[in-house]
């Protein structure tokens, strides 16, 4: 049985007609937009004591506007009427936050995958009592064996089935997240399981137009918070040699093929990608050269103040370490790091430096390795450009060389690298 993944938006909720119908595991992701509109409801309810009847109408529209059939925006108002109760007034029964934030947004996810159940019909499978999950140490753990049996017997008739995704249950029946981009490898494990391609439907995605790409240059191409799916979840297909098939759902014929090998190319860059919404952390000055525990202290300190680091470079006179960080980060990274004063893990005599509204550039292509004149070519048609580079860093691998540019010069950027 192949595996279908769609997400769900108010851009493509117009498309879920053109689906393919046949038999299928249709697995549904929600974006952020609406993740968003539960959460705001739930702090109204928690933080606020206020009214959330204006909360709740808002995602009770964001799903109407989908779908037309009363029946089913029926059901919706129904189904937002008995969650409003439950968060005004069985929240206070519960202990703690992250168990009713989890519940919540656990209920998101099945009314994503209601809505286009809704529009392409056949069977609907809740992800949330499919998956089986249990918490060892602070640490999630997924009962793959067990969840893929359950599936088995939710889906052994042939048929199409829509299934919602991101979301398990505890051994005490509780909806628990399954972590990080957790519908992503949910949604890949499904197909590895069954032995079948997987079929990615995206809109407009960056990695669209490239006809064949592997799985390492896919995993720099969907890096970003908006990529057709998280990296890790690359792995249950590497692990089975079974391709990824993305493709465009305003236009099927759009296809780009991820798999372990690709066919021979004249081209030595498979493409680009760039993000923005970032800033430069710069840690710099004589105390830093030498000291042995400098970059752990950095890193950790980032780590415990929840800051995910996209960047780093260090030039080898130790004088100073270069990270990037997504701007919504920036304030707790802040905070972080003027902690390393204080315990001083970090001498006075050394200055940290914040550069916003920078970008991050990234080119890659197996094609690349053992190259002579790869980087060459990249930097003189940056440069040609009036590009300026603020810092530049490149694996081992040399399947990627990354660039951190201002956010004024993307443009720029992307016209320079078009044509290589």
């Amino acid at each position: 049985m192949i595996t279908r993944v769609f997400r769900l938006t108010e851009a493509s909720a117009k498309y879920i007609g053109r689906l393919p119908k046949e038999n299928a595991i249709l697995v549904v992701k929600s974006e952020h937009k609406v993740r968003h509109l539960f959460i705001d409801a739930l702090e109204v309810a928690l933080y606020q004591r206020g009214d959330t009847k204006p909360a709740f109408a808002a995602i009770g529209d964001y799903f109407k506007g989908m779908v037309s059939d009363q029946a089913f925006r029926e059901k919706i108002d129904a189904e937002l009427q008995a969650l409003r109760h439950y968060v005004d007034e069985g929240v206070v029964y519960r202990p703690a936050f992250e168990t009713i934030r989890d519940y919540v947004l656990g209920k998101c996810a099945r009314m994503c995958a209601e809505t286009v159940h809704a529009v392409v019909g056949g069977t609907f499978v809740d992800g949330a009592e499919v998956m089986v999950c249990e918490e060892d140490h602070g640490a999630l753990r997924v009962d793959w064996n067990t969840s893929m049996t359950r599936l088995n017997e939710r889906t052994a008739k042939p048929g199409l089935y829509v299934m919602s995704s991101g979301y398990g249950h505890n051994p005490y029946g509780f909806s628990i997240r399954l972590g990080r981009r957790g519908e992503d490898l949910m949604a890949m494990t499904i197909a590895a399981h069954f032995g079948e391609p997987a079929e990615v439907y995206v809109l407009g995605d960056r990695i669209l137009g490239i006809p064949a790409m592997t799985y390492e240059e896919a995993a720099v191409f969907c890096s970003g918070t908006d990529g057709a799916f998280a990296p890790a979840a690359l792995l249950p297909m590497m692990k089975a040699g079974l391709p990824i098939l993305v493709k465009d759902v305003a236009d099927p014929s759009c296809l780009t093929v991820i798999s372990g090998s690709k066919p021979a190319s004249d081209h030595v860059v498979t493409g680009f990608v760039v993000e923005d919404g970032f800033a430069l952390i710069n840690v710099r000055g004589t105390g830093l050269v030498g000291k042995v525990g400098v970059s752990s202290s950095i890193f950790g300190a980032l780590a415990r103040g929840g800051v995910n680091i996209r960047f780093i470079s260090q030039p080898s006179s130790e004088f100073c370490i270069t990270i990037a960080v997504a701007t919504a980060d920036l304030p707790a990274a802040r905070e972080a790091l003027s902690g390393l004063y204080k315990d001083g893990e970090v001498s006075l005599d050394d200055a940290v430096d914040f550069v916003e509204d920078v970008c991050l550039l990234s080119v890659c292509g197996n094609g690349m390795k053992n190259v002579p004149g790869t980087s060459g070519r990249i930097y003189t048609a940056l440069g040609a450009y009036g590009v300026n580079i603020i810092s530049a860093a490149q694996g081992g691998d040399e399947l990627t060389i990354s660039f951190v540019i201002r956010a004024a010069d993307r443009a720029a950027a992307e016209e320079a690298l078009s044509i290589l």
